[in-house]
C-alpha cells in the first residue's frame, strides 16, 4: 500500500485476491509498489488548487516496441490495472518512449491447431447474445480489460473498471493523454470506453471520443444520458503530439479541455454519473466494444487522477516515467577462457583461481579425464509444512551471515526461513501474514524467480528478485534489505513464466543474466520439450533486449527444429494471456540427443556464476524423464493410473561453462539422484538456487518428494527440503590413472604470487608433483618436477614446495612459465598462485 493525500490508493486487497482501489494496509510491512506509483500519487498537485490530486491508473506504453498481442501493458502508478494488446493495435515510437497505435498488428494466419483449441476456432454466438466469443478470429480490440470471455485462459488479473474509480463519474477527476493523429479521420474515433458489459451487447457505458475532423472530444455518459461536446479551439495537426486534458469539476457539473496546456473555450454543462458495477464490465483503448469507432493516431502517457489536476492554463508535464537510475556497475576481470574469449598465447593468469573444469589451461592432457562429484553427504534439515509449499527454493547467505530459503507458500506468496547453522531453520515472522503463515515477504503470486543481493545496488535496492508474475511477465522486485519488496510494474520481460528462472549478476561481462523456460521445442513424437533460453541485459530497470520474430520466421525455424502448435507461439494462451517463451532468445539448455534417452527434458537449470573463482559457472539442471509420450510402449505403460505412479521421474545433474552461455553437463554421476535419503524414496529432486559457502565447504538445498511428477498417489509427508555438503571447488575434478604416472602441461602463462596453492586429493597412495618451466620447456633451476616434494594428501589448499626452493615462487612472477604436474592416483579441483 502507498499512502497518498487523503488516504490509501492504488494496490491490490493480497488477501482477498481481488483489487480494491481504496482499502487500509494490513500490516506495517504491507506489500509496497515501485517509486513511481508513490511520486505520480502523491505529487499531483493542481494549477491554482490547494488540494492534491492522486492517480487513478497511468499507461505510459513503454512496454517493448515488437510487444505481442495478447501481452500485457502496465499501468505504472495507482490501481494495478493491466492491459492486453489486442491483433488491433501496436506499439510505436512515442512522445515519451513508446506510444499506443490503433494501426492493427501485421496480419497472421491463424493456424487450425494447438494446445488450447478455444481460441483457434470461431465459436458460434450464444443464444440471447450478438456477439461472437473472442477468439483469434476476432480480436480486433486495440489495448483491452475484462471480466468477460471466461471461456478463455484468463491468468492476467484483470481489475473491474466499474468497481473503483476508473468509472468516471461525480466526482472531480482530471483524464490526460498525450495525442498524435495520423490524418483527418472522416470517422469518430474512440479514446477510451468503459462498460458494464458484456462488450458489444447492451451494457451501459462511458466512451471519450474524438469527433469526425477532430473538431471535437466528445464523452458520451449513458447512466447520465449525456454526450458533452467540447470543441477544440486550436486546430489538432497530424504528425504532431499535443498534450490533451479533460477536467471534470463535480460541484459545478462542469467539463473543461485543455490542449497544449491552454484552455480550449469555455467549460461545458455536465452532470456525470457512475456506471453500475458489471460482472463483465471492460475497459477498451483506441476502439469500441465492438472493435469499431478506431481512433486515428497513437495515445502516450494516459492518467486518469481523482481530483482536478489543471483548473487554467499550464505548461503540458513531461513524461511520467521515472528516469532509469545511474548505477556504475561493478566489473571483474575479462574472461581468460569460453568462446568470447580471445585466444592468447600466453594467458594472464595472475592471481586468479583456475578451476579443473576443462583443459581450458592445459597444453597436454595425455591420460588425464575430468570427473563429476556429488555431494560428499546430504541430511533432511526442514519437513515439507502443511498447505501449498513450491518446490523451487533460493538460498541466500546474507551480509549477516543469516541463510535464507525463499520459496512459494499459499496463493504463491513469497516466504522466508531462516537459519544460523544451515540446519535448523524457522520461520521469521515479517508482519505478513497470510492463511496461516507469518513469514510472507512478498505478497502477490510471484513463485517463479531467484532473489540474489546485488553488488551493484544502491542500499534502497540491494536485493533484487526476477519473477513471473501472475501469468501476466516476469518482473523485477528490489529491496533494501530482502524484507521489503517492491514491484517495479513494468514487465523486464513480457512473456508468461512456466517455471523458475535463474538469476544472477556476471561481473566478467558486466551483464545480468536470466536462464528462463520454453514449451515450443517438440519431441519426435508430438509432446512437450522443455528446454530454457538465456536473457541478457546492462540495465534491470527497462525491458531486456529480445529478438522478436514474424510468423514468417518462426515458420522458416520450424523448418529445421520441430516446434509445436500453434505458430507463433505467442497465440498458444489465447488472446487476454501472454505466450510462454518461444525461441526468441537463444537456447542453452536442452535435451542432448547424444547422450540424452528420447523423453528427457530440462525442468529448470539452477544456473549461477561460481562466486569464489572466476571463469567458472555451474548449473544443477533438473532433468525429467517422462512417461507422457504414446512410444514407446513400454514406457508409456508406467503412466498407468493403476501402478500408481505419475509422469515422470527427476534427478539433478551437473553443468560447467566457462562463459555462462556454453556448457558441458555431467550426465553421470547424477550430481543429486533420485533414490533413498534419510528413509525416503525421492522420485523427484530439485536443487535450491544459490550457494553457501561455510569455510572449506559448499552448502546447497534441494526439495525432495516421494511423489512422482504429477503423481497419482499423494505422498506430502514424504516431502522435505535436505541440504548437500560439496567440498570447496569440489564439482569438478581432473583425475590421473591410478595404476600409472601421467605428465600434463599447461599452456604458457603468467603469475603474480609467491605460492603455489592445489586444492587436490591424492588419496592414501596416489601422489603429485609441479615442476616450473620456462617459456621453451625447460626445467627452471630450483623448481623442477623432481625437486618437488610429494604432495600426498587430501587438503583444499595445499602449498607447493621444492626441495631447497621452499614454497616461495614470487621471483618467477610476471615471467613467462609453464606448470608440469606428475600425477598418479591424484584428483585436481584447482590450482591458484597467491600471497601467503
Amino acid at each position: 500500500m502507498i499512502a497518498r493525500a487523503g488516504g490509501i490508493f492504488g494496490a491490490p486487497s493480497r488477501c482477498s485476491g481481488k483489487h480494491e482501489l481504496f482499502a487500509e494496509p494490513r500490516n506495517a510491512h504491507a506489500f509496497r509498489y515501485t517509486v513511481r506509483g508513490v511520486i505520480a500519487g502523491l505529487l499531483l498537485f493542481s494549477v491554482g488548487e490547494t488540494s492534491a490530486a492522486t492517480t487513478i491508473a497511468q499507461w505510459t506504453f513503454d512496454e517493448p516496441e515488437w510487444l505481442y498481442p495478447s501481452h500485457v501493458m502496465d499501468s505504472t502508478a495507482g490501481v494495478d490495472a493491466p492491459l492486453v494488446l489486442g491483433l488491433g493495435g501496436r506499439l510505436v515510437p512515442g512522445k515519451f518512449g513508446n506510444a499506443l497505435s490503433t494501426e492493427p498488428y501485421p496480419p497472421v494466419v491463424i493456424p487450425a491447431r494447438g494446445e488450447r483449441t478455444a481460441s483457434l476456432a470461431r465459436l458460434p454466438v450464444p443464444a440471447g447474445r450478438t456477439q461472437e466469443p473472442l477468439t483469434w478470429h476476432n480480436a480486433q480490440f486495440c489495448a483491452l480489460m475484462t471480466g468477460g470471455e471466461r471461456h478463455l485462459r484468463k491468468e492476467v488479473s484483470f481489475v473491474n473498471p466499474t468497481a473503483n474509480d476508473l468509472n468516471l463519474g461525480d466526482f472531480d477527476w482530471t483524464v490526460e493523454f498525450w495525442l498524435r493523429l495520423r490524418g483527418t479521420s472522416s470517422e469518430e474515433g474512440t479514446v477510451f470506453e468503459i462498460g458494464t458489459g458484456p462488450r458489444g451487447e447492451n451494457g451501459i457505458v462511458t466512451r471519450l471520443s474524438l469527433e469526425a475532423g477532430a473538431r471535437a472530444f466528445v464523452l458520451h455518459n449513458q447512466p447520465a444520458g449525456l454526450t458533452a461536446r467540447l470543441p477544440v479551439k486550436r486546430e489538432l495537426s497530424s504528425r504532431t503530439w499535443h498534450h490533451c486534458a479533460l477536467v471534470y469539476d463535480a460541484s459545478a457539473a462542469e467539463l473543461s479541455l485543455f490542449v497544449d496546456g491552454e484552455p480550449s473555450g469555455s467549460a461545458v454543462s455536465a452532470k456525470l454519473h457512475r456506471l453500475p458495477r458489471g460482472e463483465e464490465a471492460y475497459l477498451s483503448l483506441g476502439r469500441d466494444g465492438r472493435w469499431a469507432r478506431p481512433l486515428s493516431g497513437e495515445l502516450d502517457e494516459l492518467r486518469l487522477s481523482r481530483g482536478r489536476v489543471y483548473t487554467a492554463g499550464f505548461t503540458p508535464p513531461g513524461s511520467y516515467a521515472i528516469p532509469e537510475p545511474r548505477i556504475e556497475t561493478q566489473r571483474g576481470p575479462p574472461l581468460l577462457f569460453g568462446r568470447e574469449a580471445p585466444r592468447v598465447d600466453v594467458v594472464p593468469l595472475g592471481d586468479r583461481k583456475y578451476l579443473f573444469f576443462d583443459d581450458a589451461l592445459l597444453a597436454r592432457a595425455d591420460g588425464l579425464t575430468f570427473t563429476a562429484h556429488p555431494p560428499r553427504r546430504v541430511e533432511r534439515v526442514m519437513e515439507k509444512i502443511e498447505g501449498q509449499f513450491r518446490k523451487h527454493l533460493t538460498a541466500v547467505d546474507d551480509e549477516m551471515g543469516l541463510i535464507r530459503i525463499f520459496n512459494a507458500g499459499p496463493d504463491d506468496y513469497l516466504m522466508v526461513h531462516v537459519s544460523r547453522d544451515g540446519v535448523h531453520f524457522e520461520s521469521p515472522d515479517t508482519g505478513i501474514h497470510h492463511k496461516g503463515r507469518r513469514n510472507i515477504v512478498i505478497a502477490e503470486g510471484t513463485p517463479l524467480g531467484r532473489p540474489i543481493i546485488d553488488p551493484n545496488g544502491p542500499p534502497e535496492t540491494r536485493w533484487k528478485y526476477v519473477s513471473g508474475h501472475e501469468g501476466r511477465g516476469v518482473y523485477l522486485y528490489t529491496s533494501p534489505d530482502g524484507w521489503k519488496w517492491t514491484r517495479h510494474r513494468t514487465a523486464v520481460l513480457p512473456f508468461r513464466s512456466g517455471s523458475q528462472s535463474s538469476f544472477f549478476y556476471d561481473d566478467q561481462r558486466g551483464l545480468y543474466v536470466g536462464y528462463h523456460r520454453t514449451g515450443f521445442p517438440r519431441l519426435p513424437t508430438g509432446g512437450t520439450q522443455r528446454e530454457y533460453v538465456r536473457s541478457e541485459a546492462a540495465t534491470l530497470f527497462r525491458p531486456w533486449p529480445v529478438n522478436p520474430l514474424t510468423q514468417a520466421q518462426v515458420w522458416e525455424i520450424a523448418k529445421t527444429r520441430p516446434l509445436r502448435e500453434p505458430q507463433p507461439w505467442w497465440l498458444d494462451n489465447g488472446p487476454l494471456t501472454p505466450g510462454d517463451f518461444g525461441v526468441e532468445l537463444p537456447t542453452v539448455f536442452a535435451p542432448d540427443p547424444a547422450i540424452d534417452p528420447p523423453g528427457s527434458g530440462v525442468y529448470v537449470p539452477k544456473a549461477t556464476k561460481y562466486p569464489w573463482a572466476p571463469d567458472a559457472y555451474v548449473a544443477f539442471p533438473c532433468m525429467y524423464f517422462h512417461y507422457e509420450d504414446p512410444e514407446p510402449r513400454t514406457r508409456a505403460a508406467l503412466m498407468d493410473n493403476a501402478r500408481g505412479l505419475g509422469s515422470g521421474t527427476l534427478e539433478v545433474q551437473l553443468a560447467v561453462s566457462r562463459d555462462g552461455v556454453n556448457w558441458r553437463r555431467f550426465p553421470r554421476p547424477a550430481y543429486v539422484p533420485m533414490g533413498r535419503y534419510e528413509g525416503r524414496d525421492l522420485h523427484q529432486v530439485y536443487m535450491a538456487e544459490g550457494l553457501v559457502r561455510r569455510g572449506d565447504e559448499i552448502w546447497q538445498y534441494f526439495y525432495g518428494q516421494e511423489e512422482y511428477h504429477s503423481p497419482v498417489k499423494r505422498n506430502p509427508a514424504g516431502n522435505g527440503i535436505y541440504r548437500a555438503v560439496q567440498r570447496l571447488d569440489g564439482f569438478v575434478s581432473a583425475d590421473a590413472p591410478y595404476d600409472r604416472e601421467i605428465s600434463i602441461r599447461t599452456r604458457l602463462l603468467t603469475f603474480k604470487g609467491s605460492q603455489l596453492v592445489l586444492n587436490i586429493d591424492t588419496g592414501a597412495l596416489g601422489y603429485a608433483q609441479v615442476g616450473i618451466l620456462d617459456e621453451h620447456g625447460a626445467a627452471i633451476p630450483g623448481f623442477a618436477t623432481n625437486d618437488c616434494v610429494y604432495i600426498n594428501t587430501n587438503s583444499v589448499a595445499c602449498t607447493v614446495e621444492w626441495l631447497g626452493r621452499g614454497t616461495d615462487v614470487s621471483a618467477l612472477a610476471a615471467r613467462t612459465v609453464q606448470l608440469e604436474f606428475r600425477l598418479r592416483g591424484a584428483s585436481l579441483y584447482s590450482l591458484q598462485f597467491s600471497a601467503p
